[in-house]
Parts: C-alpha cells; structure tokens; sequence
C-alpha cells in the first residue's frame, strides 16, 4: 500500500499509511497565541507537524478518520517525506468514525489527560500565580 515515510531532523518519525485510505494528507501548522503581548514572541509561536487522512466507507457506508501523532518543530526542523510503498505501516494513534450517527471522540486517552494537565497548568497559574 501507499505510505509516507517521514524523518524529521534525520529522526525516524512514522511509515504513515492504511489500506482503506481515501485521503492521506501531511500538515504542517503555525500558529501564534492571542497573548502576543504578554509573552516572548518565540514563546507564543507554536509549529507543529501531523499525518492523517480519510478512509474510504466501510460495508456499512461509515468513514473513519485515521491520525498519528503529531510532532512538535522548532526554527530550523527539517522534515523529509518519502512515498513508499509498504505492507507494514505503523498503526494510527487514533481511528475514529467520521458520521454525524454515532461521534467518536477524535483524541486518545493520553492526549486527552495531556489536555487536562495543561489546563491545571494554565489554571493553577492564573490563580496562583504558580509555574
């Protein structure tokens, strides 16, 4: 099958692929924080990079959202993507339906605990003035 190979500052990241894919995408996102302000300007900008895709519908019509885990970069990361063609991918980090029916929740329990510690973090700053 289809399959992108994909080394970021010469590290081994992920062999991205499914044998069901409709759409098997790369994103590589910047974004900044509102607090610009606030905050250095190094500290507020924020690049990341993530691999996922679409599969095509199943027997009963239903897609699947598929992703893997998405990466941090930093000023001068390179990235280097490879199509491959391979029967070993590695699996996503998460698979999740794509229907209005029955909503999957897209984020796998690490994550999700990841998100909740950034809130207390957040949180705990806010009203503690803590770090």
């Amino acid at each position: 099958m289809l399959a992108f190979e994909v080394e970021i500052d010469g590290k081994p990241i992920v062999l991205a692929g499914v044998e069901d894919w409709s759409i098997l995408a790369l994103h590589m996102t910047g974004s900044r924080s509102k607090d610009t302000d606030q905050v250095e300007k190094s500290d507020a900008d924020e690049v990341r990079f993530s691999v996922g895709g679409l599969s095509r519908p199943d027997t009963s019509g239903v897609r699947h959202h598929f992703r893997w885990k998405e990466e941090d970069l930093r000023i001068g990361s390179k990235v280097l993507v490879t199509v491959v063609e391979t029967g070993q991918p590695d699996p996503p980090a998460k698979r999740y339906r794509s229907d209005k029916e029955i909503q999957e929740n897209p984020f796998t329990d690490a994550e999700l605990r990841e998100m909740r510690r950034q809130d207390y973090v957040a949180l705990k700053k806010e009203f503690e003035g803590g770090s």
